[in-house]
């Protein structure tokens, strides 16, 4: 039964694609309209009784051949073409629950960062940003499946066959392109390529003027939803369309910013602050600069990376500004929904990820965040389907399986617990191959080794992980995990010891953490965490 389900489902999917639904829906109506008129002038203009009956049956004739007509072929800007065969097997993203990302068959989409043809060659930070907001603008899209950023990046100034790269990340399509910027001009080159045959599926120079890149990125997502033959809900194309900024500088500034976000690290996060409220001084209405402020100051306030009350209510205004520029911003909505659950509003934290993944069902973010700020309110249940549904929405990222395998470790279900740890190890093995100084991902797997009874692979990809940053409050967090995992109890509270010194930590996840079960009976453990229990209640967090 399931066998047959999924084909029906493929066969609804191919006929939505190839848009015979559209052109019979026009048909009916055209055919409708067209017995009507024959019925009220055929009689006048003195014609046989058997005139109406031939439009009726040449209209029930033609339907089938309409349909056809519309499997076969499709209207396209270079005329009528024969549609092309989809290859291999549409993906699909599965969902979870009512909250979660319930998208029908669909396509499997890379986006490679575009390339610097710049004259100097210094445009890295923004081929890779527009890359990056094209994703974010196709991952509202039901049924496209955006293989993630780190995932693509693998593959960047590197020369393989685009069939190789379909194969290592499982995806039907991939989108490379290339950036010159000069001045104020900017030429974008874009191609789509088909991994099963590497022909071109679409390809287009978009010569602009650097206040037009924030549209361009948006034209060429269009493009892309129509040369995959996806349709859009009202809502998507709102997503899709909604505005930027024209203000060149600005844009300029929030690509810096989005690249210092990305790395994520103590020392890039504030920085990244700094550039998007320059961004927003240069232009006060760009509601994506300002979702940066709430991102950058809510990540580094994650871990309490030294953002005090009223460095929350600072970014809570700037994720209010953001939508009341625009109110159907889902990563405003994540950033707000981080922000609550710091200042102890689990309740309004938590409609704040719900109204993200309504806006965009599949949000990776607002699901894997969503997932942390459940698990840290000892919500570990709720959390496990949501780490789920983003590890489902991006299968080669090592992080959600890492989480989901701690919260499952934390109810009692280690042979799940195992599983995923398992998954999340043979992640993080892939991402080494291609980034060895990956420190999250050598300190996560660090402690998964240690789970798994891996004790020789946990010391030294833990040792790798300190050498690389020895200063890092994650660093030092999660050596603590491998270290009392693997019942090395002194070291385990050295370094725990040592990250909550600078100040920082999130006391709830450290309550909940199943890694330090073994600690919690140590006179050494409670100080620590009474320690961390203080300082919140001076700084009001």
């Amino acid at each position: 039964m399931a066998e047959a389900g999924s084909r029906l489902q493929r066969w609804f999917g191919e006929l939505r694609r190839r848009k015979v639904f559209r052109v019979a829906g026009v048909y009916l109506v055209a055919g409708w309209l067209a017995i009507q008129v024959a019925d009220a002038v055929f009689e006048p203009l003195g014609l046989p009784p058997w005139s109406l009956k031939l439009v009726i049956v040449l209209a029930a004739l033609g339907f089938p051949l309409a349909c056809a007509l519309a499997w076969a072929f499709d209207l396209t800007p270079r005329g009528i073409e024969r549609t092309p065969e989809v290859r291999g097997e549409p993906s699909a993203l599965p969902s979870v629950g009512m909250a979660s990302a319930a998208a029908p068959a669909g396509h499997a989409l890379a986006i490679l960062p575009f390339a610097d043809l710049s004259p100097a060659r210094d445009q890295e930070y923004f081929c890779d940003g527009i890359a990056e907001e094209i994703v974010n603008a196709l991952c509202c899209v039901r049924g496209l499946r955006i293989a993630s950023r780190t995932s693509a990046a693998q593959f960047k100034g590197r020369s393989v066959d685009v069939r190789e790269i379909g194969k290592a990340l499982g995806v039907g399509a991939v989108l490379e392109g290339s950036v010159r910027k000069a001045g104020d001009q900017v030429r974008i080159n874009a191609q789509l390529v088909n991994t099963a045959d590497g022909y071109h599926l679409w390809s287009e120079s978009f010569d602009r003027r650097l206040q037009d890149v924030f549209a361009t990125q948006t034209e060429i997502a269009q493009k892309l939803v129509r040369v995959l033959r996806l349709t859009l809900t009202p809502q998507e194309t709102e997503l899709l369309e909604r505005g930027g900024t024209r203000s060149a500088e600005a844009y300029d500034l929030y690509l810096r910013g989005q690249a210092l976000l990305r790395e994520g690290s103590d020392t890039s996060l504030p920085k990244a602050v700094a550039l998007f409220r320059r961004a927003i001084d240069a232009d006060p209405q760009f509601a994506q600069a300002h979702a940066g402020v709430a991102n950058a100051l809510a990540y580094d306030g994650i871990w309490g990376l030294g953002l005090d009350a009223a460095s929350i209510d600072l970014a809570l205004a700037a994720s209010r500004r953001a939508l009341e520029l625009e109110p159907r911003m889902p990563e405003a909505f994540v950033a707000k929904g981080n922000l609550l659950f710091m200042q102890g509003h689990p309740d309004e934290a938590f409609a704040a990820f719900e109204e993200a993944i309504r806006l965009n069902p599949s949000s990776y973010e607002a699901h894997y965040f969503y997932a942390r700020d459940l698990f840290s309110a000892g919500r570990a249940q709720q959390a496990v389907a949501y780490y789920q549904a983003a590890e489902r929405l991006r299968p080669e990222e090592f992080q959600p399986p890492c989480m989901l395998a701690g919260a499952l470790f934390s109810l009692g279900r280690t042979e799940e617990g195992n599983a995923a740890a398992r998954r999340a190890v043979q992640a993080i093995d892939a991402r080494l191959a291609v980034a060895p100084d990956d420190s999250r991902a050598l300190h996560l797997g660090a402690v998964l080794a240690a789970r798994l009874g891996e004790r020789e692979r946990a010391l030294a990809w833990l040792r790798r992980s300190l050498d690389l940053q020895p200063d890092e409050f994650a660093t030092d967090y999660n050596a603590a995990c491998a270290y009392a995992v693997l019942g090395l109890r002194d070291e385990a509270l050295d370094q725990l010891d040592k990250a909550v010194s600078t100040g920082r930590g999130d006391l709830g996840w450290i309550e909940h953490d199943p890694d330090f079960e073994s600690l919690r009976g140590e006179r050494r453990f409670g100080e620590i965490v009474d320690r961390l229990r203080a300082r919140n209640e001076r700084h009001g967090t």
